[in-house]
């Protein structure tokens, strides 16, 4: 069937089936561009709809020998481009029969082509509330999303969650969040966790259906930034000296991170270290009254370093390398992508208890503080500080990221969803 703009709709027979297949004339103007810009290059794309990218995905799972009853397309909502993880949870996607399509708005979801097998994997659940400007719109976003999430059921695909916090960690509507996650949580079929405590964490606020839970830790971020700085080259790049004990909070900074917490407890942690500790936090700007804030708290202290601004990814190794000891400081959480990524140079890591199970395997490095008592975190670091340099420790770190590469974590991933589908 011929429609506006130069597209057919057509089916075509693959594998026995019927599949509609969307065409789209090549003429000079038959189709848009849309800019593409990271961090290095610009480039113009032709702009793909997302049924086309549907029907790409599909012909990439063909490609691999995969018929289309086997074939699953795994709509993803998120909105984030910079995190690494989607990237990282989906590595093994297509050697596992799925492909992975991104949307940002539900009312994609209805363009899918039919005769194809769907899954919708859900991501951070509260970017519905971007555009809502009070509570009342808040409430609406949620009656839609929840309602377009039981269409997609009733059309047969299952529906999956990945639950990276117990609320958003600057939530603008937090009743209406939390309505939004407790009927989402009884909605959708499987709900993948990254720390084993998540349904106990999350009880106070929500309930989870423990048959829905399936448990896949945070992968390392092996092969994932550039790692060829040595810690000595790093370590003048950011102008410390030889003897300095770094302590690295890293990552967008904001309230949630627990930074202005642990600035409370710097002068005792210098007793400590007889005077000889450094600070650095490092991250993309957070509102403009915690800035305030933190500049305030760390003016005139020539042993902090304050460095505001996204953090390329060839930019990351140098911290991380440099650092003694990276500092989860953060008081409420489920999961840290800072301490995954600080294991995976081989740098021991403080967390809070309540946040350590989403590493696994990597124990003896991390160092746990208590969440409801701050001032814990200070042993913590002197802790971690002591196994920092051991030679035993990197070795171990170095065998625990390879185990836990992304790709590893990603076939765990898929193996786990497959079993329960």
């Amino acid at each position: 069937m011929k429609g506006r703009f130069g597209v057919w709709l057509t089916y075509v027979r693959v594998s026995g089936r019927l599949f509609s297949w969307l065409f789209i004339k090549r003429g000079s103007a038959s189709f848009s561009m849309k800019q593409i810009e990271t961090d290095e290059v610009r480039h113009l794309v032709p702009a793909r709809s997302f049924a086309e990218k549907c029907l790409d995905a599909a012909e990439a799972l063909y490609a691999r020998g995969y018929a289309l009853e086997d074939a699953r397309l795994l709509a993803v909502y998120s909105h984030t481009k910079r995190n690494p993880y989607l990237s990282m949870l989906y590595a093994s996607a297509l050697e596992h029969g799925f492909a992975p399509v991104f949307f940002g708005d539900t009312s994609q979801l209805s363009t899918i082509p039919a005769g194809l097998s769907v899954l919708v994997h859900f991501h951070w659940i509260h970017r519905i509330f971007d555009k809502c400007v009070d509570a009342q719109s808040a409430n609406k976003a949620v009656d839609q999303f929840l309602a377009e999430g039981a269409r997609q059921k009733d059309l047969g695909r299952a529906l999956v969650w990945t639950l990276h916090n117990v609320t958003a960690h600057q939530s603008k509507f937090p009743q209406e969040e939390l309505r939004l996650r407790a009927d989402f949580a009884a909605l959708v079929d499987h709900i993948h966790i990254m720390n084993p405590d998540t349904a106990a964490l999350c009880a106070p606020h929500y309930a989870l259906d423990t048959t829905k839970l399936f448990h896949v830790p945070h992968p390392s971020y092996h092969g994932v930034y550039a790692d060829y700085v040595s810690a000595a080259q790093a370590r003048l790049t950011l102008g410390l000296q030889p003897n300095d004990k770094l302590f690295l909070l890293f990552g967008a900074l904001g309230a949630y991170k627990g930074v202005r917490s642990f600035l409370a407890q710097l002068d005792a942690l210098q007793k400590q270290m007889d005077g000889q500790a450094k600070f650095i936090i490092a991250g993309s700007k957070a509102d403009r009254s915690f800035m305030e804030d933190l500049y305030a708290l760390t003016a005139g202290r020539i042993d902090v370093q304050l460095h505001e601004g996204h953090i390329g990814d060839h930019t990351v190794q140098t911290y991380f390398r440099a650092a003694d000891v990276a500092v989860c400081a953060h008081l409420s959480g489920l999961n840290s992508g800072v301490a995954a990524t600080a294991l995976t140079f081989g740098c021991p890591t403080v967390i809070a208890t309540r946040m350590a199970g989403c590493i696994e395997g990597a124990d003896s490095c991390l160092f746990t503080f208590d969440a409801e008592k701050p001032e814990t975190i200070i042993g913590a670091c002197v802790a971690a500080l002591k196994a920092s340099g051991q030679a035993h420790g990197r070795q171990k770190l170095e065998k625990w990221a390879l185990e836990m590469a992304p790709a590893k974590l990603s076939t765990r991933f898929f193996t786990s969803l497959v079993d329960r589908l």
